[in-house]
Formats: structure tokens, C-alpha cells, sequence
């Protein structure tokens, strides 16, 4: 993998694409692959496009993220969106049946209560404050998307 980019990059490509560059490769070279993308993303004219079940690489070096699911965009976000934005409300029956409808995205039933997917967290925390708020990654986002229900 890096012979087949560092190839792509000697003829001066402005466009890498990627299909599951990373797959496979232990840590320290997916981590090296990784920093010689991040360089090429650097000049203002490179862009890359990068299929990936890995969501870690694209958390360290995506800027907009699409998630296809069984064909259909599920969404396209900004990663900073996702990762500073998004959230998971954890709480019990009560609580559930008191949120409004329209602050759900996805929600899974626990064995202790319900995990919610929600958007504007920030917001979220003031409206509820009585339930707990947590940080979500991206994997787990798109888990909740196709594993919760609407």
C-alpha cells in the first residue's frame, strides 16, 4: 500500500482514491500511511476520497464523512459535527417518555433504559438536565443509525 501511493503521489495526482487503504495493515503502518495522507491533504489542491470500515482512520484524517448503508446515504456530515455535536442521552423509561419526539435521531432500548441519539448537545443538555449526557464516536453513530429505531 504505501509503494501504491507513494507511486500515485510521484506524478503529482491532486485526487487519491482509496478503497479500504488501511485494511488490513497492523498499527504502525496504517499509522504511517495515515500521516503521508494527512501531508498530501496539506496543499489546498489535494483531496482524497477514501472508502473505510476502519472509523478511527477517518476520524484522524476526514474532513466530511458519508455513510452508504446497504446503498442509501444514511447521512454526510462534517466530521468535527459529528464528533463535537452529536451525542448519546442515557436514561430511564421516565425520562424517555418525557422527551420530545423530534430531539431523537435514533434510540436503542438498554437493559438499564434507552441510549438516544441526539444532535446539538450542547442544546440538549439544558433542555434535559436530568438525564446523562455522553460523547459518541463515529462508529457509534453510524451503529445507532442502522441498529436504532426511529
Amino acid at each position: 500500500m504505501k509503494l501504491s501511493i507513494s507511486v500515485a503521489l510521484s506524478h503529482k495526482a491532486q485526487l487519491l482514491i482509496l478503497d479500504e487503504a488501511t485494511s488490513g495493515l497492523d498499527p504502525v503502518v496504517r499509522d504511517d500511511i495515515l500521516d503521508i495522507l494527512l501531508d498530501f491533504v496539506q496543499e489546498e489542491n489535494n483531496s482524497i476520497l477514501m472508502s473505510s470500515h476502519i472509523t478511527s482512520d477517518l476520524e484522524k484524517i476526514a474532513d466530511y464523512i458519508v455513510f452508504i448503508h446497504k446503498g442509501k446515504v444514511i447521512f454526510e456530515e462534517t466530521k468535527d459535527n459529528l464528533i463535537y455535536n452529536y451525542g448519546i442521552m442515557k436514561c430511564k423509561l421516565k425520562e424517555f417518555n418525557d422527551i420530545e419526539k423530534k430531539d431523537i435521531i435514533r434510540y436503542r432500548k438498554m437493559d438499564y433504559g434507552y441510549e438516544i441519539l441526539i444532535k446539538n448537545k450542547k442544546e440538549l443538555e439544558k433542555k434535559y438536565p436530568n438525564v446523562i449526557m455522553d460523547n459518541i464516536k463515529i462508529e457509534d453513530i453510524m451503529l445507532m443509525y442502522v441498529k436504532g429505531c426511529e
